[in-house]
């Protein structure tokens, strides 16, 4: 199943910080890291831009949209963005609703706190196809960016869009999608960092090839709550994903067990198993169990896409 993602907060009164340990109780699908009282605004958005993560400022809308202007650069790159009022009655997604997720991650908030959502993106309220969200969903690469808003444009004049599926890619009306196929499974030490794990795996990877490529990572439940694997996920705007021991030991191959591991999260062997379940059906192993410093990693190729076209 998808994982947990982080999200981080910025409050600035007495009330946003009720809505914050309200959002902190009933939002079950982020772990919220709030900005540190000893760091500036500024120097907390230019980070949460570096790392890909998502921003819910509690305050009003025009601080949001002052706060992260310095920063906005990339539709494809820049991470979600959501502004609610202190008292939680409106949610409104500010920046990169569709390919950031930041529609989806504001209905969330919504449904969480029993508020209204504000969604703008015209796709969205006329309830049409959008190539950017599908790309997303689907974990697909986008090549000719530009042709996206050509292509949103045409879907909301109510023509129909032209869409061809190979082996390789989905080419919808010109623009070419390429199936992120690079599975991750990975395991670790409780408490390794973000920047401990991205060392780790830029060891191993070349950073263009992770963005280009890497579609999920994946490991066990134990580890839903491990913050820097979630970070991870998210910097590459991967999906996180998390199994129980059950799932894993079901997984069939021949995988290097460990007898400490199996004592410690029910099953032998956590990377190799996640990468495989991750990479669903005629799934592929293409790299072995690595370890260095308590981490593990193991890659896997996802071949039948499943794709989801609504």
């Amino acid at each position: 199943m998808v994982g947990k993602q982080v999200l981080r907060v910025a409050y600035f009164t007495e009330n946003g910080r009720k809505l914050k340990d309200k959002l902190k109780d009933s939002l079950s699908s982020c772990i919220l890291e709030e900005k540190p009282e000893d760091f500036s605004l500024n120097d907390w958005i230019s980070d949460s831009f570096d790392v890909h993560l998502p921003i819910l400022f509690i305050g009003s809308l025009g601080i949001a949209v002052r706060s992260i202007a310095p920063f906005v650069s990339d539709k494809l790159l820049d991470p979600p963005v959501i502004a609610v009022d202190e008292l939680g009655l409106n949610v409104i997604p500010v920046l990169s609703g569709h390919f950031g997720g930041a529609n989806d991650l504001a209905k969330e908030i919504a449904k969480a706190i029993d508020s209204h959502v504000v969604i703008t993106t015209a796709t969205d309220i006329n309830n049409v196809f959008a190539v950017d969200v599908f790309a997303k969903k689907n974990g697909l690469k986008i090549t000719n960016r530009e042709l996206i808003k050509k292509i949103n444009g045409k879907a909301l004049s109510g023509a129909d869009t032209n869409i061809t599926e190979t082996e390789d890619y989905i080419e919808v009306e010109g623009l070419k999608l390429v199936p992120k196929r690079m599975i991750l499974g990975m395991g670790c030490k409780k408490g390794k960092t973000f920047d401990e794990l991205y060392d780790f795996l830029n060891e191993i990877y070349d950073e263009r090839t992770l963005f280009d490529k890497l579609y999920a990572i994946a490991t066990i439940d134990a580890k839903e709550d491990e913050i820097g694997l979630i970070k991870l996920a998210q910097y590459y705007g991967a999906k996180f994903m998390v199994y129980s021991a059950d799932e894993l030991e079901m997984v069939e191959g021949d995988f290097a067990e460990s007898d400490f591991v199996k004592d410690t999260v029910g099953v032998g062997n956590v990377c190799e198993r996640a990468a495989l379940k991750a990479a669903g059906e005629n799934g592929i192993l293409i790299q072995d169990k690595i370890a260095k410093d308590g981490i593990t990693l193991a890659e896997a190729k996802r071949v039948e896409l499943d794709i989801d076209w609504n």
